[in-house]
């Protein structure tokens, strides 16, 4: 008999309580008659047995190689020591016990390649089933989308945005995959900024979303393009450029009071009547999907709700806010010099030979950074909020 131990004479056997249950009708060799092994003869005895292996291997630093049944539907981190081209299977071993482990390529997510190139040879399975062999069966892809709809519960919870690619167009709305994994439901109200015109258009497409709702009966994750619109309509307005011609669709015919216009696939802004010289023909002429050129008026908020006003004439181009558009187009990503007033704790940024921009910090931040740094980096410009966003940087040649 093969006890796969590779120290016995070191394996302290009287960890071992003597309960007389043991498997008497196995014959040992001399080898192991001499070594003391024992053949527990019932799976109590046998987790024991297990258990005990682990604790002394655990102590010494040496393996055992105990073979343990893996369970049905357990999850396991396995090493791939093998790959079967011609059966399309990965042997692969579990870290603890070293009990062999089939994935088939199908229940493998990652490209098999990989692991012929020694990337990632370790990962994690679940135990699909085994057979009368000893042998068992598992499933990495099983493990990810676990991981997967985890992730899921936690973008639900924590009202963030991911990625999903829409796959098909079913009745109602699409199908998505959220990591090649979880299928979710888009329902088409939901799908795109405004009203869908063409329903094809968003097949193989990456887009945003939110977890909208979470259908337990069908185990199934409802999303929404139009949620992740309203959770980051505050960082992405300040994108919008004043005095760029931008090219946008009618949502729908126009309204009396004036057009709502969809643009990048994510801003919704009107065109009042008002900017049309014959708005009456406009009426008339122009329907829903029809395009047409114009430029940010301004933007207003009220409510936490933002508010986009287009022109056709660029000259009536809100002029503060043209000016902060400017701003940012000249510092954005550039680094500047600037003086000191330290009665009022503030300093002036140099744009240029005509223009500055000065800002009030606290003393202590301002002692902290003028003896080390010599320049302020510009980040960020906000033309909407009107505001400048700079750090302290060592002098650039």
């Amino acid at each position: 008999m093969s006890n796969n131990i590779e120290s016995v004479q070191d394996f302290d056997w009287d960890l071992f309580e003597d309960t007389g249950k043991y498997n008497t009708k196995v014959k040992l060799t001399a080898e192991d008659q001499r070594a003391r092994v024992k053949v527990l003869c019932k799976e109590p005895y046998a987790q024991e047995l297990y258990d005990k292996m682990k604790e002394f291997e655990s102590r010494s630093g040496k393996s055992t190689h105990v073979n343990k049944d893996l369970i049905e539907g357990g999850v396991y981190e396995v090493t791939a020591k093998q790959i079967s081209f011609q059966d399309r299977i990965i042997i692969a071993y579990d870290n603890l016990s070293g009990t062999q482990v089939e994935v088939p390529f199908k229940e493998f997510s990652r490209d098999v390649d990989s692991l012929a190139r020694g990337e990632g040879l370790e990962f994690n399975v679940m135990i699909t089933k085994g057979s009368g062999s000893n042998e068992f069966v598992g499933s990495e892809r099983k493990c990810v989308s676990i991981n997967n709809k985890s992730e899921l519960d936690t973008h639900l919870e924590n009202n963030t945005w991911f990625e999903v690619k829409v796959t098909k167009l079913i009745k109602g709305g699409y199908i998505a995959k959220y990591k090649d994994s979880i299928e979710c439901f888009i329902p088409g109200s939901h799908a795109a900024a405004n009203i869908i015109r063409d329903f094809n258009k968003l097949i193989g497409q990456t887009i945003n979303v939110m977890v909208d709702n979470y259908d337990a009966n069908n185990d199934l994750y409802i999303l929404s393009y139009k949620k992740y619109i309203e959770h980051s309509m505050p960082q992405r307005i300040s994108d919008l450029e004043f005095g760029r011609e931008y090219t946008g669709n009618l949502t729908t015919n126009p309204y009396d009071f004036g057009i709502f216009v969809e643009f990048e696939d994510y801003f919704t802004g009107l065109i009042h009547a008002t900017e049309f010289e014959d708005y009456n023909k406009i009426k008339k002429s122009y329907r829903t999907g029809d395009e047409i050129k114009f430029y940010i008026k301004n933007v207003t908020k009220k409510k936490q709700q933002y508010r986009i006003v287009l022109t056709l004439d660029p000259e009536s181009i809100d002029s503060e806010k043209r000016q902060w558009s400017d701003l940012r187009d000249r510092t954005e990503n550039k680094s500047f010099e600037y003086d000191v007033d330290s009665n009022s704790n503030s300093i002036k940024i140099h744009i240029d030979k005509e223009s500055s921009y000065e800002v009030t910090l606290r003393r202590k931040d301002l002692e902290r950074n003028l003896s080390m740094y010599p320049m302020v980096r510009v980040s960020k410009v906000d033309p909407i909020n009107k505001n400048l966003k700079f750090e302290f940087v060592e002098k650039v040649d």
